[in-house]
């Protein structure tokens, strides 16, 4: 048997994700606005830069996937990518903030666009092996949802910090150019310092040295779609996160033009971040009691409600509405992005028990380019449509060479675009995912048995817990 986990390696593992949940708030509530009303593009030139950066993450994720599955090093085929992560982000986070001022806005255009591709890919280097690690850190079916969900505390944690000190960061210095830089650097370090340590202080215990390897090819590219467990997973993470991804997106544009309170942004996400916080420990308590799939359903409900409530508020309403509102979407929002990552562990066994060998690594890319190309399609429309209906950007005022931008009124067009994206796009996204979930075919019974089964496969244990009827009926429903 496989020795345990530590509780200090559980905290120095969970703490990669350090990155997985703030950064990914930063940009997704944050990276558009700031194209758009910082570095002065127009909307649908930003949502190329979104488009074209997403689709090569989509492409290299399942790349990463196959190259790390493949890597045989003395610290293991995840870890060495960790200490490259450690540079790589802190560059390259610095330079997708780095408001470039440059009199062509086809010069900014091209600078944004390199530098986030440059981002993307070093995301993909490090969150891939991370993702894949996730199952193999331990075997075990109890602890291995003990440190996912350890590791989305820390996910939740780093997005309540990311939605509310970033911001506070960039207005503490008069000119904003300043402001984003620092700020910039600051996060840059807080997310690239857990990998150092996953680097020094974790390891794989999944024996790579027993498993068959095959040449690279097509078909082994496409195998995970051949799970029908897996299927169903990929497609409840891509249409909940996907609905998280357009919400979060749009969401500063939506207090700040329509519901005109651009100071209190930060504050209402942190109030939605902080519940998502909250709920995490009792997300997981709740998996044992009511299965994940389960979760999923309720979760998707909550928020869907959440949804409906925000879109219905007035400019005119109080501001303990907005903020209540926030807390019940956090409600929701909690258990459809805890869930996917938990669940992919247990996908991952259903996936070395059909093929005899584990392929974490082309399961998590797999997972990630089905999300990010839907994301980077989704992302480029909602910018082209803000510019179809006619958003203006902020003016510009230099006084003293401190730089201040001044918040347009925008036209009936724009407010009637925001309410259609905030909530018809969502609800119909979260109604799929509500369905896949009801129809998720794997329990926690089933999981177990697996984790027995493969135990066995392995040589841990000597005799096979489970009979060939039962396997071939697992099988059968998973497969």
């Amino acid at each position: 048997m496989q020795d345990k986990v530590s509780r200090r390696e559980r905290y120095i593992f969970a703490s990669g994700d350090l990155f997985g949940g703030g950064a990914q708030v930063i940009i997704n509530f944050y990276f558009l606005i700031f194209l758009t009303d910082v570095v002065k593009i127009r909307p649908s030139l930003a949502g190329i830069v979104i488009m074209v950066a997403q689709v090569w993450d989509a492409i290299s994720d399942p790349m990463m996937g196959m190259i790390t599955d493949r890597t045989r090093t003395r610290w293991g085929r995840r870890r060495p990518y960790f200490l490259t992560g450690f540079f790589g982000i802190i560059a390259s986070f610095f330079l997708i903030w780095y408001p470039i001022s440059n009199d062509s806005e086809l010069v900014r255009f091209f600078y944004m666009l390199f530098s986030y591709l440059l981002y993307k890919t070093v995301s993909t280097i490090v969150m891939v092996p991370y993702s894949a690690m996730s199952s193999e850190i331990s075997i075990e079916f109890k602890e291995r949802t003990l440190i996912n969900g350890t590791r989305l505390v820390f996910s939740q944690a780093s997005s309540l910090i990311c939605a509310v000190i970033p911001i506070e960061i960039v207005k503490a210095f008069p000119d904003l150019r300043t402001g984003y830089m620092i700020m910039a650097l600051t996060f840059g370090f807080f997310f690239a310092i857990p990998y150092l340590l996953m680097f020094l202080f974790t390891r794989e215990r999944v024996n790579i040295d027993a498993q068959t390897e095959n040449k690279w090819s097509l078909k082994e590219f496409f195998e995970p779609f051949q799970i029908r467990t897996f299927k169903y997973l990929v497609f409840i993470y891509l249409f909940s996160f996907l609905a998280m991804d357009i919400v979060s997106t749009i969401f500063a544009y939506y207090m700040n033009y329509y519901l005109k309170r651009p100071s209190e942004l930060n504050y209402v996400l942190g109030a939605l971040l902080i519940t998502q916080l909250i709920c995490v420990p009792l997300v997981i308590k709740a998996a044992y009691r009511i299965g994940k799939s389960g979760v999923i359903k309720n979760s998707v409900f909550i928020w869907m409600v959440g949804i409906l409530f925000m879109a219905l508020i007035q400019p005119n309403w109080p501001d303990w509405v907005i903020y209540f509102t926030a807390v019940f979407m956090g409600l929701g929002v909690a258990g459809c992005v805890v869930m996917p990552w938990v669940m992919f562990p247990d996908v991952t066994d259903v996936g070395e028990m059909a093929y005899g060998r584990r392929k974490a690594g082309s399961f998590s890319g797999i997972m990630t380019l089905s999300r990010k190309t839907s994301a980077a399609i989704g992302i480029f429309i909602i910018s082209s449509m803000l510019e179809l209906a006619g958003y203006i950007e902020p003016m510009t005022v230099v006084e003293d060479g401190v730089t201040r931008s001044i918040l347009m009124e925008q036209p009936d067009s724009l407010i009637l675009a925001l309410k259609i994206i905030i909530l018809v796009i969502p609800f119909i996204l979260l109604g799929v995912t509500w369905f896949l979930a009801r129809k998720y075919p794997l329990d926690q019974k089933s999981s177990e048995k697996i984790t027995k089964y493969l135990e066995y496969q392995r040589g841990n244990i000597p005799e096979n817990p489970i009979s060939q009827e039962e396997l071939d009926a697992l099988k059968k429903a998973l497969i």
